[in-house]
């Protein structure tokens, strides 16, 4: 029990410092552009690992008797985590579904009503996680084909797209898991599956391919498949 325990601690710890390290190093990027727009993908996975570091470190404080364990700040968490998911899906209808651009600002507006209605009005953890975990399972799978695309063609330079494929699937893990091992001796395995996922992609951002790599030729993919800006 007392390994779990130390296991969680130090999961926690990489998560947080890895989501920060990386967060502000993609802003710092995409400051740089030339060009910005809010669909890039730095900006993105900025806002995303650094609401990731966040949502991770209530749990923490927690942990060390600095926050309650209350419905409020499990509220306020939950509030964050959707700060982590809804740029993803808004990155992601930009590189799907262009040609129904109109309607994506609809469809984030959506999400994020729905989610932040649950997390609001939700009577429960248990019915807050049950209406949102669906929508971070559905966002991890999205990214997993997305990136599973730009690794078989060698797109996205900027990025090592292999290590979010890998990345994504312990973190698919963790939040299945999450739930199910909460109450069991093994509840810290979800927690060093997210800490497996979140160096994988860290490792993703910060070692990026070498310019001069070889890739599949630019007339082998459409250039409509990946139209969000990665200019760094």
């Amino acid at each position: 029990m007392q390994t779990g325990l130390e296991l969680v601690v130090l999961s926690t710890v990489t998560i947080i410092m890895i989501s920060a390290i990386v967060g502000v190093y993609l802003l710092r990027l995409w400051l740089k552009q030339s060009s910005r727009l809010l669909t890039d993908l730095p900006l993105v996975f900025a806002v995303t690992t650094i609401c990731s570091a966040c949502q991770v470190l209530i749990p923490a404080l927690q942990s060390v008797g600095i926050l309650e364990t209350t419905l409020p700040i499990f509220r306020i968490r939950s509030l964050i985590i959707s700060g982590s998911i809804i740029p993803v899906l808004g990155a992601v209808l930009q590189i799907w579904a262009p040609n129904i651009q109109k309607y994506h600002m609809r469809i984030i507006a959506a999400v994020t009503l729905y989610w932040w209605f649950f997390a609001l009005f939700g009577v429960s953890e248990s019915l807050i996680m049950t209406a949102t975990i669906p929508l971070v399972l559905a966002s991890a799978i999205m990214l997993l084909v997305t990136f599973t695309v730009t690794w078989r063609t060698g797109r996205l330079k900027e990025m090592r797209s292999e290590w979010m494929v890998v990345g994504i699937l312990p973190a698919l893990m963790s939040q299945l898991l999450r739930v199910s091992l909460m109450s069991t001796p093994l509840f810290y395995v979800p927690d060093v599956l997210l800490m497996i996922s979140f160096i994988c992609i860290g490792l993703a951002f910060l070692k990026p391919k070498q310019k001069d790599e070889p890739s599949v030729k630019d007339e082998e993919i459409s250039p409509k498949e990946l139209p969000v800006s990665v200019e760094y």
